[in-house]
């Protein structure tokens, strides 16, 4: 059973990844001409979201072809997480990320949709827009700090990894395309 467990944890992983690589194109031109961001043309994903039953789910295998599409999905929490926080995927649960931990640096990481307490499920946004922010800044790129945390500072140690860029004071197209080890 744990190696099933695993199996799929490595599958999804691998289909996250797969998706950072298709989206990264679109997202280094979307830097390009962040200045010239024009909100109502941008092309969004329609919403698909995989929750498994267990950790043993073979019906995942019938998903594959709709992962492709994959914005959001519903894993365990691992600790008390809240809305809007960078998290990342590990051994199965989802936990608040921390650029300054290597032990993150290869972790798939998404924004929480909403707050979950520990072991109960949480739906985490891995691509298109997430709604619900109060105070963004417009235009600007916004980076991981510690603690699931996110800001328009560069951080000075640990890795420097993009979440998304605001396109409206409440409003983050999500972009995990930069990340550099500093």
């Amino acid at each position: 059973m744990r190696k099933k467990m695993i199996y799929v944890l490595l599958l999804v992983l691998l289909i996250l990844t797969a998706i950072a690589l298709a989206f990264k194109k679109v997202f280094e031109r979307l830097d390009e001409k962040v200045e010239k961001l024009d909100t109502d043309k941008i092309p969004l994903q329609p919403s698909i979201l995989y929750v498994p039953t267990s950790s043993n789910d073979s019906s995942l295998q019938a998903k594959i072809s709709e992962l492709e599409n994959l914005t959001e999905i519903a894993l365990r929490a691992g600790e008390n997480i809240g809305f809007g926080k960078v998290v990342a995927i590990q051994n199965g649960t989802v936990c608040l990320f921390d650029p300054t931990d290597e032990d993150m640096y290869n972790l798939a990481i998404g924004i929480a949709k909403a707050s979950a307490v520990s072991g109960n499920l949480i739906r985490v946004a891995l691509a298109g827009k997430i709604s619900g922010f109060t105070g963004l800044e417009p235009n600007k790129t916004y980076y991981a700090t510690i603690a699931g945390g996110m800001s328009t500072n560069d951080p000075e140690s640990g890795m420097l990894r993009s979440v998304g860029i605001a396109i409206s004071p409440s409003d983050l197209l999500i972009d995990f395309s930069q990340k550099v080890e500093l």
